[in-house]
């Protein structure tokens, strides 16, 4: 009776332990081997090896040493079956996996059998590598991620991944990425990296990767002199702009690392890339999230927005684009907001959004500011580069608010031996802001508290600059009692009068109010807010920069 695949493969094993790899062997277990062989495309001494890697399949690893003990074969002798070991990882029937991989005195050499290999003996399948010439691009970085999950959950080692992902390469000429590998010339461990974020977005839509598994793939010694390299700007991935890692709150974030957009332009264009809601949720305030809210300005202020809200009703500013482009004339438009805080800058943006239909993409230039030298230049690139497809994807375009921008609004500092790099980062970020605005194609609206000491290279380049002073009493009569519905006319005006408070303390007290009414289950009197008014005055002078 035939035995199954099962059986047969249990044949070969017991009868290998037990009498080695000698002529009586081969006699004994030439009809298991060949049918084996058939299903793997091996020698009967392959196939040995193979079935005893595959009998500790559950233990997951095997060494050369657990091998050549099960075989009856010394380790001297064994050496005339590497070439065979070799084979059997060309066909990927095995994967090598080397432990301690830094430790070079403990290096132990083990192996491992894929998943699809034992799915397709457990069949009785024959199996065929998948080929991996001359495929389509999703597949290209399909097959890449499977290798870089399997290296980052350490069922592949270092060499075996580099020779795998390099024989992946070689027959993939076809492919973008590895056209601009060549043109770049980059050397191996960066190609890799490169490769791994590219296939974590193209195949999972996965925008970063931890850094810490780039130590699984790259292996842990070539790891710390990235992490190095890269932090003094020496590494090639860094100098060509190619990658960065994560910002969070504006700081460097080292936990994570992802392509920049310089990357993804250049080495992905080949593919469809999923639109990532990451960046969505983190910088894109969609026009429908925006809440209503009634604004009111003295009348200098209010004449100046609603001559910009009405330029952007995205009919009106199509046509003056048209009509710029006609001219040669520069279609973008820049717009300055400034005052003191609170006077609703960028409160007004919100507002123009929603009633013009425009999405906002909102950046924190406080929070650009990374600690570690050149990065705060990438992400203000990063960030226009993403404004600037947002605007080439048609559709209305989104207001780029760059908000509480003083920083980079003031005079650029003389750069001499003695500048900091403090100092020549800020001249850097102003620089490209200023590149930028240049070549606008979009709508930019900058918000500061500064009112003076513009540099005069950004004071020429915006087009509308719009100054909110402190309310006016009537002005102030009106938040009153847009923020405290149960206030008499007499009582805002009698609050306005007494107090010179912008938009933004008079919404302060008005919370105040609310928190009374909840605390004591009755309204706030007169008495009561006219309280709340000195305690915010005294809080405002109370406020000390320094220690």
């Amino acid at each position: 009776m035939d035995m199954n695949i099962i059986d047969k493969i249990e044949k070969v094993i017991d009868l290998a332990k037990e009498k080695g790899l000698c002529e009586e062997y081969f006699t004994k277990a030439s009809e298991p081997l060949d049918f084996i062989g058939k299903l793997t495309g091996t020698s009967t001494v392959q196939t040995t090896i193979f079935a005893i890697i595959l009998e500790r399949f559950g233990d997951y690893q095997v060494s050369i040493d657990e091998i050549a003990d099960a075989l009856k074969c010394s380790r001297v002798r064994f050496i005339q079956y590497m070439d065979d070991i070799d084979v059997l990882k060309k066909k990927r029937l095995i994967r090598e996996i080397t432990t301690n991989r830094d430790h070079r005195r403990d290096n132990v050499v083990n192996f491992t059998i894929p998943l699809d290999v034992v799915n397709s003996i457990r069949k009785g399948i024959e199996y065929k590598a998948k080929s991996i010439e001359n495929l389509k691009p999703q597949e290209f970085y399909d097959y890449a991620d499977d290798l870089f999950t399997a290296a980052i959950e350490e069922d592949i080692e270092t060499t075996s991944l580099f020779e795998e992902l390099n024989e992946l390469i070689a027959f993939n000429e076809n492919i973008n990425f590895v056209k601009k590998k060549k043109e770049y010339n980059l050397c191996d461990n960066s190609s890799i990296i490169l490769l791994s974020l590219c296939s974590a977005l193209v195949s999972r839509n996965d925008e970063k990767i931890e850094t810490s598994d780039l130590s699984n793939i790259i292996g842990n010694s070539a790891f710390r002199n990235f992490i190095r390299e890269f932090k003094q700007k020496e590494h090639e991935l860094s100098k060509n702009e190619l990658m960065n890692f994560d910002f969070h709150r504006g700081l460097f974030d080292t936990e994570y690392c992802l392509l920049s957009q310089k990357a993804k332009d250049e080495f992905l264009v080949d593919v469809k890339l999923v639109e990532k809601e990451n960046f969505k949720s983190k910088y894109l305030i969609a026009v429908d999230k925006l809440p209503v809210k009634e604004l009111y300005y003295n009348k200098k202020t209010r004449s100046s927005i609603h001559e910009l809200t009405t330029l952007l009703f995205d009919g009106n500013f199509q046509n003056v684009q048209v009509r710029l482009s006609e001219n040669n004339l520069r279609t973008g438009f820049a717009c300055i907001f400034s005052g003191p805080p609170g006077t609703g800058k960028t409160e007004t943006v919100y507002q123009m959004a929603k009633k013009t239909g425009r999405d906002i993409m909102f950046v924190d230039i406080s929070e650009t500011k990374s600690c570690w030298f050149g990065e705060s230049e990438k992400l203000i690139k990063d960030l226009f580069a993403q404004y600037r497809k947002m605007v080439e994807n048609g559709g209305i375009i989104p207001i780029l608010l760059f908000n509480e921008a003083d920083a980079v609004l003031g005079k650029r500092q003389e750069i001499s031996n003695t500048s900091g790099s403090v100092d020549q980062t800020e001249n850097a970020i102003q620089n490209i802001i200023l590149q930028e605005m240049e070549d606008l194609k979009g709508i930019l609206i900058a918000t500061t508290n500064m009112t003076a000491n513009f540099d005069k290279a950004f004071e020429r380049r915006f087009l509308y600059k719009i100054e909110f002073d402190k309310p006016d009493i009537e002005s102030k009569r009106l938040i009153w009692k847009s923020n405290i519905k149960t206030l008499s006319d007499a009582d805002a005006l009698k609050l306005a009068e007494q107090f010179d408070f912008s938009g933004g303390q008079i919404e302060n007290i008005s919370r105040k109010s609310i928190v009374s009414f909840i605390l004591k289950g009755s309204d706030p009197t007169l008495s009561d807010l006219e309280k709340f008014c000195q305690e915010e005055i005294t809080a405002k002078n109370e406020k000390r920069i320094g220690f």
